[in-house]
């Protein structure tokens, strides 16, 4: 009996572990834009500079080594990611020690980073972002203390990451601008001494390529999926920027707005500490400019996702340990550091359960099982197309049921798409289609002489 306590317990624990920590986002399933990924990844690195539109090909072709040696699955894939978090989190223990010299800060900064929730979320993703993370870090670290090479060679695998640096890039460009000024008055002696003019320039000549690629791109972004944004958002921008909230449950917003002037206001606390007060300016513009610029812009031509501003995240983590730095009191300074990072963990304990992916795997685990070799797998829309098709155990079965012939939009990935891989009718019988739906229920449909039939696949 004892024995069996003691097994059930582990049970337990186990299940708590995976459905009330960030292991649920290591285990539970793909979804559509990780299923792109490691679809795109298994491609050439000729197919993936060239064919990818506006997606940046460095975190692709790390992915395509990385499961030639490590495989496809789900949680092989998504260790990559970890692997980019963790080097950004080694940055943040040097920068810590570098910052806060012996002080106990110096720990507390890239503990604070790792637990951050909305970073820790997508370094369980197969999805450019954990790396783009460590490439802004390392822009931001290399800028600060004046270390170009990193500066230069960071700023540029940040942007053939994510095309979004160029935002962060523009806003370390504008706090030079703002602290050089009297150099500005010798433009001469920019080209020939100043280091950080050439390491700028450097950049600007070597992502120009690809900047005029995405302007060839552009028309496509007339149809895109992007969210308007409105006062709510802008009200809790910070607090989502810092938590990773977008919307669900819906109760939140309010909670994110409170958050968001706790953030401001650890800011303006901040900048009152005039030991630090260049180096924490840095961190807010370094946040504040890119998501002014998107939220701004975003009234007009949506542009605004949270995820592709992860950066502001890392400037909010700065300046909130800066705040927690200028607290002159020990005790209080001690005790605001703990809460803050038993909030994290608290964030880290109730949020992943609410912010589950479809169990698209567990679907097409049924379907496997039951295919037979005259069947097929229909996505019954374009939504879950990638997530079907890299899951199906025979991928050259898998079809989209497309009966309106709407063209396959190009925002969820139409260079994996052939329009040889839509149909608008189901098989006559004796074969089946097994049609897959965005709930990730499924049913068996075919036709007959008399009409078409359907049945549900029970789970």
């Amino acid at each position: 009996m004892r024995i069996r306590n003691i097994l059930n317990l582990r049970i337990t624990m186990f299940h708590i572990l995976l459905t009330h920590t960030p292991l649920l986002y290591l285990t539970q399933s793909l979804w559509r834009d990780e299923a792109f990924s490691i679809l795109a990844a298994k491609e050439s690195l000729w197919f993936i500079i060239t064919r990818l539109g506006f997606e940046p090909p460095v975190y692709y072709a790390l992915l395509h080594y990385w499961i030639r040696i490590f495989g496809e699955g789900d949680i092989a894939a998504r260790c990559l990611s970890l692997v980019g978090y963790a080097l950004a989190t080694v940055v943040m223990i040097e920068w810590g020690a570098a910052l806060y010299k012996k002080h106990w800060l110096a720990v507390y900064l890239p503990i604070f980073f790792f637990l951050n929730p909305m970073l820790l979320y997508y370094a369980f993703e197969v999805r450019t972002y954990a790396w783009y993370t460590l490439f802004s870090v390392l822009m931001l670290y290399g800028y600060a203390n004046k270390k170009w090479m990193i500066f230069i060679l960071s700023a540029l695998l940040g942007f053939y990451t994510h095309v979004y640096i160029l935002l962060f890039l523009g806003a370390l460009g504008v706090h030079w601008i703002v602290t050089s000024r009297p150099k500005l008055l010798h433009p001469l002696a920019l080209f020939r001494k100043d280091r950080a003019f050439q390491s700028f320039l450097v950049v600007g000549v070597l992502i120009l390529p690809w900047l005029i690629r995405i302007a060839l791109e552009a028309p496509l972004l007339a149809s895109s999926w992007y969210f308007p944004v409105n006062l709510q958002l802008v009200y809790s921008a910070l607090g989502n920027m810092f938590t990773g909230y977008e919307g669900t449950p819906w109760w939140g917003w309010f909670y994110t707005a409170m958050l968001s002037a706790l953030i401001a206001g650890a800011g303006m606390f901040a900048m009152t500490d005039r030991r630090h007060k260049s180096r924490t300016g840095l961190f807010i513009t370094y946040g504040a400019v890119p998501l002014a610029v998107i939220i701004g812009i975003s009234f007009i031509k949506p542009l605004f996702v949270n995820r592709y501003l992860i950066p502001v995240t890392v400037a909010e983590v700065l300046v909130i340990v800066a705040a927690i730095d200028a607290i002159r009191n020990p005790l209080v300074q001690k005790v605001t550091a703990a809460l803050l990072l038993l909030s994290v963990l608290w964030i880290n304990w109730w949020f992943p359960p609410e912010h589950p992916k479809t169990p698209m795997r567990d679907a097409l685990a049924q379907v496997n099982a039951l295919v037979k070799n005259d069947d097929v797998i229909l996505a019954d829309n374009a939504l879950i197309y990638l997530e079907t098709l890299y899951y199906a155990k025979d991928r050259s079965r898998v079809y989209l049921y497309n009966p309106d012939h709407a063209p396959f939009p190009w925002y969820i990935g139409d260079a994996l798409f052939s329009p040889s891989r839509a149909v608008s009718d189901y098989p006559m019988y004796p074969s089946r289609a097994f049609v897959v739906h965005s709930d990730a229920t499924v049913t068996i449909a075919y036709r007959l002489p008399m009409g078409n039939h359907t049945a549900r696949v029970k789970p």
